[in-house]
């Protein structure tokens, strides 16, 4: 799946500055320090339908209106339908009969019909005594 598109195949690869090879730096991972901005307990409150938003009025700006345009958004994006000619050309693509999922062998339901039942019976009680004489003849 994944497929190198530049591999040389085998041939040395073209070089700009005439074959003069320097070594690669070694890579290195470095910490990038994140600056975690924790939601305060007032706007927590809420958000979870606890309190009002009259209560918000100590809290951080920032975070008021960042949840306030979050929930905006939200709200917006619930009201978005799907156009009319994109759910029939959907429901046209649907196959008209639901295929069945096909279960394994062994864990198929097995029904016996009570005459081969007793058949299948016999069957093993005939080879049963035919190899009970094999073996007392012996």
């Amino acid at each position: 799946m994944f497929d190198n598109l530049n591999a040389p195949n085998g041939r040395e690869p073209a070089r700009r500055d005439g074959g003069a090879r320097q070594p690669a730096e070694p890579l290195t991972d470095r910490e990038v320090p994140l600056s975690i901005s924790r939601t305060p307990a007032t706007v927590q409150a809420w958000l979870d339908g606890e309190a009002a938003e009259s209560t918000l009025q100590g809290a951080d700006a920032r975070h008021v209106e960042f949840w306030a345009r979050v929930n905006a958004e939200t709200a917006r994006r619930r009201e978005v339908r799907t156009p009319v000619e994109v759910q029939q050309r959907i429901m046209a693509a649907l196959p008209l009969a639901t295929p069945q999922a096909v279960s394994p062998w062994y864990r198929r339901n097995v029904t016996v019909n009570p005459a081969v039942a007793i058949a299948a019976a016999a069957g093993l009680v005939a080879i049963g005594a035919a190899v009970g004489a094999a073996l007392r003849t012996r």
